[in-house]
């Protein structure tokens, strides 16, 4: 209760709160949200390891492989993904309804309440 909204009459002025007769619902719900897992990968920085001494040919040599090529592997690895996910909800309420009963300029709140409550 310590949340309650201080309820405003048609002019925008607030009615104190001794004069409103606050509740509070409670919605039980089963929530669920598509979430999409992304992989991705970043390269670290390469290091080039030498395996063996160059070999230094004079002249122009032929180089073999393919010119411009490249070399293409795969590398699979098996990941967990700790994924932080907060559930919540937003309460939207309708509009209001009234039935409006009997009026006067007399004090009939006093009365009237205790009657209907005791019916």
């Amino acid at each position: 209760m310590d949340n309650i909204i201080a309820p405003t009459n048609p002019v925008g002025e607030v009615i104190p709160c001794e004069n409103t007769c606050p509740t509070t619902a409670f919605q039980l719900a089963d929530v669920c949200v598509p979430v999409t897992v992304i992989p991705f990968a970043h390269a670290g920085t390469p290091k080039t390891i030498c395996c063996g001494d160059a070999r230094v040919t004079p002249g122009k040599d032929e180089c073999c492989g393919r010119p411009n090529g490249t070399c293409t592997f795969t590398l699979s690895q098996k990941i967990c993904v700790e994924i932080p996910v907060v559930f919540g909800a937003k309460a939207i309420v309708g509009g209001t309804s009234v039935e409006c009963e009997k009026v006067s300029t007399k004090n009939i709140c006093k009365d009237n309440c205790k009657k209907e409550w005791e019916d």
